[in-house]
């Protein structure tokens, strides 16, 4: 029996992924598809005016964009600019934001190639997706 308890304790512990190699898939442009509360859908986005930039730099410091896509394929940038550092805390990863005028802290969920999920200190989780510009070619 304690042997039973064990294993299961030890696959559940490996199943959280490690945060040092989610930090590599936070890079990048992301585009939110859904907002819950309490596991509660509050609203999906089906087309959006903006997308996210993330850029984290050797030293684990990096920034949040917001960005307007063009249809030339180039981007419209606000000023705005969210610094952040990256902190690993009991086997979560957290987005420090360090502006003059905001501090705040953000939980990222899950990280990979296909999805970035971060959790708002209020509680509100974001669901994002890459963003993949229109191919307006066709």
């Amino acid at each position: 029996m304690k042997k039973t308890l064990l294993v299961i304790v030890l696959l559940a512990m490996g199943c959280k992924s490690n945060p040092n190699k989610q930090i590599e898939f936070i890079k990048g442009y992301w585009e939110i598809e859904s907002v819950y509360k309490d596991n509660q859908l509050l609203r999906t986005f089906k087309i959006n005016s903006g997308i996210d930039y993330f850029k984290i730099n050797a030293d684990l410091k990096g920034f949040r964009k917001k960005l307007k896509p063009n249809f030339s394929g180039t981007f419209q940038t606000s000023k705005d600019v969210l610094n952040f550092k990256i902190e690993i805390q009991n086997n979560g990863l957290f987005l420090n934001y360090i502006d003059n005028d905001t501090s705040f802290r953000e939980e990222v969920l899950e990280a990979n190639k296909e999805k970035l999920v971060i959790k708002s200190n209020s509680g509100l989780v974001y669901n994002y997706k890459p963003y993949e510009a229109l191919d307006l070619s066709q």
